[in-house]
């Protein structure tokens, strides 16, 4: 074996992992070894306004990310006042000049990372508020989460995207880019306005938006054709389709009442009334074979009211009964 052999992987497969001093040393060797033929007078100027620019770059990422950033910082990295020009090299300038913007680029992918994802959930029986770092707000509904990049650049796609899992009323903070919210089924997109977003893999779901006031665009990922509503109006686009119903009317206390703790449920199936309850009270609900899950009913409590208060409620409306059993109520014709 060669003395002085390193038994590290090459410099580009460790981008991917935390920064070390060996690693940022690596980078300025790159840096001080990359300076044009020439001058230092007419030409090295250039490089030391490249690096400042760089150092300014990685200065304001590690401010967005809220002093989350990795640990190394590039003033860690010893710098000589002036680099020497490389009796061995016979480049041409455009190849150091290269070298100096790819080992640029190492060196911000190192000291900052990709954007992490942040996933804030609401579990159940309770709900849940989040601050995104354009200014917008979500407040999360019982058993709902919310994934979003960490840290992000201005108004970039990126800072303006989230995923939604559950329900949650969006007050969108005006910006250039659109704000948009990938479902399971539908992308809802926004420039400024307050709306509803329910979202649920069950009977009877899909996606449901209503808009409280603003424009919002509803349609299927991939599809260019959608539905636009405006304030007072909802629309749904159900599992397994590509088209969203036509906007309607609606009333927007009865969907909304959830902020409040209150209850409801507009035209919905039964047993999607049963899962957001489960949600809602952290209780098991459990339900006869002879139970017609699909059977539509609308419901709507202004003010808190407790589970069993409902559960007699819904067993009135449909002729049906409910008993206590371990850890929550079985439901029965």
């Amino acid at each position: 074996m060669m003395a002085g052999h390193d038994d590290r992987p090459p410099f580009p497969a460790r981008l991917g992992s935390e920064p070390d001093s060996d690693s940022l040393e690596e980078v300025w060797n790159l840096l001080e070894g990359a300076e044009p033929d020439g001058a230092r007078d007419s030409q090295g100027s250039e490089l030391d306004e490249a690096w400042a620019r760089l150092a300014g770059e990685i200065g304001a990422l590690e401010t967005e990310a809220g002093g989350e950033a990795q640990n190394a910082r590039i003033a860690d990295v010893p710098r000589t006042a002036q680099a020497e020009v490389s009796e061995r090299s016979a480049s041409p300038s455009w190849f150091r000049w290269g070298a100096v913007a790819v080992a640029a680029a190492a060196a911000v992918f190192v000291l900052v990372g990709p954007p992490a994802t942040v996933n804030v959930e609401a579990g159940p029986g309770e709900t849940r508020s989040v601050a995104l770092s354009d200014g917008s707000m979500v407040e999360l509904n019982s058993g709902s989460t919310l994934s979003y990049a960490r840290w992000t650049r201005g108004d970039s796609p990126r800072a303006r995207r989230v995923r939604l899992i559950g329900e949650a009323f969006f007050e969108v903070a005006p910006g250039a880019a659109a704000f948009q919210v990938q479902t399971l089924n539908a992308e809802v997109t926004v420039l400024g306005t307050r709306f509803n977003v329910r979202a649920r893999d069950e009977l009877g779901g899909g996606t449901e938006v209503v808009v409280a006031s603003g424009r919002v665009r509803l349609a299927a990922p991939g599809i260019e054709t959608g539905v636009e509503l405006e304030g007072g109006e909802s629309s749904m686009l159900s599992l397994g389709s590509t088209e969203p119903s036509p906007p309607s009317a609606t009333a927007l206390d009865p969907i909304l009442s959830w902020r409040t703790r209150g209850f409801a449920a507009v035209d919905r199936p039964l047993g999607s009334i049963l899962s957001e309850l489960e949600r809602r009270f952290d209780t098991r609900l459990e339900v006869d074979p002879g139970v017609a899950l699909d059977e539509r009913l609308t419901i709507h409590y202004h003010e808190p009211r407790g589970l069993e208060s409902i559960l007699s409620d819904i067993a009135t409306a449909r002729g049906l009964g409910y008993r206590a059993i371990s850890g929550g109520y079985e439901i029965h014709p």
